[in-house]
């Protein structure tokens, strides 16, 4: 599946990008205003490359920061269901002792089904 997305989808993007970049090599005066004595001449594809890859490392930070709660939720469900099955292992250990001592005492109890059914 992902050999099948590289082609279909990254390979023309990248196409797109080189293409792009080989036709926009004229240059571009940027002024960076309030550092008036920065100005730098830059080929257009740069700028327009560099300013895509800023907006989309801005929207991946935007996005995880979004996301922040749901992992947060996840993390403590996580603990949760450990803590739980912790003490499920307990309360079962704790039945096996108690069944072991009746059936040595000669009391007949009833035993549980295994867990796999």
């Amino acid at each position: 599946m992902s050999k099948v997305f590289f082609w279909i989808v990254v390979m023309p993007l990248a196409a797109a990008v080189i293409v792009f970049s080989v036709n926009n090599r004229a240059d571009v005066v940027l002024d960076l205003w309030p550092l008036d004595m920065v100005t730098q001449p830059l080929p257009v594809f740069s700028v327009v490359l560099a300013g895509l890859f800023a907006g989309f490392l801005i929207g991946g930070l935007v996005v995880w920061i979004s996301g922040g709660k749901a992992r947060r939720r996840a993390r403590r469900e996580g603990h949760r269901a450990d803590r739980a099955e912790r003490e499920i292992k307990e309360a079962e250990a704790r039945l096996k002792r108690q069944q072991a001592e009746t059936t040595e005492s000669g009391h007949d109890v009833p035993r549980l089904p295994d867990a796999a059914a």
